[in-house]
């Protein structure tokens, strides 16, 4: 499955934050992963999404390894933002970081480690694509869906998923 290029996202750029939508800047240090966690939790239950929390906080960690990993280790005098928009039923998670390189899926084998967190976003979510802003950098974004209805491609339970 291949990305879909989107428009640029002002406002996540800019971090602004209205009622249904916010955002929190981080680096590529521990103690800035561990606020993006809290950060995510906190404004999921005051949505009243905890019942997502589980598919929007491994999309966000996957989208905010990527940057870390693939942008922010090689700019340490740089940061990324983390956007997440509340919509009746969906919550839209998005990673703007410094890197001009488009997220590409990779095909892992067996023994590797890392490699399958686009694979898992695209499992978890409705849709996902990028935009890029020229050379200062790209936004990643995710849309999980929140309701409860039956989606066959799936297996198991999640936000968007029943039991087949």
């Amino acid at each position: 499955m291949q990305p879909r290029s989107a428009p640029f996202d002002w406002g996540l750029a800019m971090g602004l934050g209205v009622p249904d939508f916010s955002a929190h800047r981080f680096s590529a240090n521990s103690t800035s992963l561990a606020r993006i966690r809290r950060f995510t939790h906190r404004t999921l239950a005051l949505w009243g999404r905890r019942h997502c929390a589980d598919d929007v906080m491994m999309v966000v960690g996957e989208l905010v390894a990527n940057a870390v990993r693939h942008a922010l280790t090689s700019h340490p005098d740089r940061h990324g933002w983390l956007g997440l928009m509340n919509t009746a039923s969906t919550v839209i998670c998005a990673v703007q970081d410094p890197s001009p390189d488009k997220p590409l899926p990779y095909t892992a084998t067996a023994q590797d480690t890392r490699g399958r967190g686009l694979h898992i976003i695209g499992e978890l979510t409705h849709d996902w694509g990028y935009s890029l802003h020229g050379n200062a950098g790209k936004t990643v974004w995710a849309v999980v869906p929140t309701t409860l209805t039956p989606i066959t491609a799936r297996r198991g339970t999640s936000c968007g998923a029943t039991n087949p």
